[in-house]
């Protein structure tokens, strides 16, 4: 599983899956709240998460590490993209994804409870994923869907954290002279973050 692989097929796959969820939490998720009205707090009772309990959260943050492992860049879980996961599922998407995700979720966490995927080592976890991803039998049809809404998901947040944008692509916070036509040598060969 190469990692240039699966930002670039992640983030192609994930186009009307996501921006319409994502766009929905963004215009609708800039007013402020009045000032009496206290934090949502975790439904269910999951003790500080809003949407997996913590053995799925748990579970989440190894699919999330094996799908974007530390190299010269950090882990998914470094930049807080489970608890982005969690906190966008549990209180901002809308109902009706959530409802179609929590349904996928739980086949794909049977998976990968099946397949012992958390005694696995890094190696074993990645060809266990890639062969999910391609597998064609209906038996884990739904499986596979979950674990694409989810690595699309993963690939999002992880390249909108802040830690990435400042510390791996461009980033100008006071963006300069609009050229749209320059090398990427120009920019040492980097994507910008904005």
């Amino acid at each position: 599983m190469n990692r240039r692989d699966i930002l670039k097929t992640a983030a192609w796959l994930s186009g009307a899956a996501i921006a319409t969820p994502l766009a929905t939490a963004v215009l609708t998720g800039c007013t402020e709240s009045p000032p009496e009205t206290k934090p949502p707090t975790a439904p269910n009772g999951l003790a500080g998460h809003h949407f997996f309990s913590p053995d799925s959260f748990a579970r989440v943050t190894l699919v999330a590490d094996t799908l974007l492992p530390a190299t010269d860049s950090p882990a998914a879980s470094a930049v807080g993209v489970p608890e982005t996961l969690d906190s966008m599922l549990g209180l901002v998407l809308n109902t009706d994804y959530v409802n179609s995700f929590r349904r996928v979720w739980a086949d794909l966490e049977a998976f990968l409870e099946r397949q012992g995927f958390a005694g696995l080592n890094a190696e074993e976890r990645e060809a266990l994923l890639s062969e999910l991803e391609t597998a064609d039998e209906a038996s884990v049809a739904s499986a596979r869907e979950a674990l694409v809404m989810l690595k699309q998901q993963v690939v999002i947040f992880y390249l909108t954290s802040e830690t990435i944008a400042e510390e791996h692509l461009n980033y100008l916070p006071i963006p300069g002279q609009y050229q749209p036509c320059i090398s990427v040598d120009d920019v040492n060969n980097t994507a910008w973050a904005i």
